[in-house]
């Protein structure tokens, strides 16, 4: 048993929404977290260092910071392409291991991944042992960065997050207000799970890692209740009083169903279970005054 207080601070790479999520929960930890972005942001508690993540970070980290104990990678690519891919996860990450190597070999790296590196789409239940062999050229610069983590030698664990949703992330109920009906006639599932969530559930298997020792190799990181559209659309309409218009779409195409068994072995306890209580809070919200 260690004293997660006592240990060296926690270095994130990249700080967006859910970056910036993570690392604020850390912070609250009293955990001392350095951030290492592009821009330069002012953020309460955290040391940042405005750098390229691709380029050598020997010259940017500051000489008198002790060596982290976790690292988390959370980069989003600046373009949907493959080349915005390589710079998002293959070139931090040769870049980082690099610094590692010479400054933090023992640093637990937290790599952000996605479950899109699963390709199965006969709707099947998935877990952390299912085979990981995307089509999506994307998707496979995103399995060939969680790769190069695990033959590297550092430790590592992968979070392979489902589709985020949340405050700024509103593209299902945008839709679903266009008041569409989906004509599919086998399932088609989206896994989800709300940012809040998401970022809770790093910090958590961190503080799990510092506190116990115990992590892991890869964890999905989904809510309890993968659904089909066919049933989540009409549901959200319904709860945005939304009336369907009579327009019908085929969406055609397959999905999978992925477990976050293993993330609800550790203890871990979901604030939106489901989509239902996700997005009846951000409902709420927005219609709240000044929403």
């Amino acid at each position: 048993m260690t004293d997660e207080n006592a240990m060296p601070g926690l270095l994130m790479i990249g700080l967006g929404d859910l970056g910036k999520r993570i690392a604020r929960l850390c912070v609250a930890h009293d955990w001392p977290v350095t951030v290492m972005r592009r821009q330069a942001i002012d953020e309460p508690g955290m040391r940042v260092v405005t750098h390229d993540a691709t380029k050598d970070w020997s010259a940017a980290l500051p000489e008198d910071m002790a060596p982290p104990a976790d690292v988390v990678f959370c980069l989003a690519p600046s373009e949907r392409d493959e080349a915005g891919y390589e710079a998002a996860y293959l070139k931090p990450a040769e870049a980082g291991l690099a610094w590692l190597q010479a400054n933090a070999p023992k640093a637990h790296v937290w790599l952000i991944s996605s479950t899109s590196v699963y390709g199965q789409k006969d709707g099947e239940w998935l877990t952390e042992s299912s085979t990981a062999e995307p089509k999506r050229p994307t998707a496979r610069i995103i399995r060939a960065a969680e790769r190069f983590w695990k033959d590297s030698p550092q430790p590592v664990t992968v979070l392979r997050p489902a589709g985020l949703y949340g405050p700024g992330r509103d593209l299902m109920l945008r839709q679903a207000r266009e008041g569409y009906t989906i004509t599919d006639n086998l399932p088609v599932f989206t896994n989800r799970i709300h940012v809040d969530d998401a970022a809770a559930a790093v910090a958590h298997l961190i503080r799990q890692r510092r506190k116990m020792g115990r992590s892991f190799d890869v964890v999905n990181l989904a809510d309890r209740e993968p659904v089909a559209q066919q049933i989540l659309v009409p549901e959200l309409q319904a709860m945005m009083g939304v009336e369907p218009t009579g327009e019908e779409r085929l969406l055609d195409r397959g999905s999978k169903r992925v477990s976050s068994d293993r993330l609800m072995a550790t203890g871990f306890q979901w604030q939106y279970p489901s989509w239902r209580e996700g997005y009846a809070a951000m409902l709420e919200a927005s219609s709240a005054p000044g929403g």
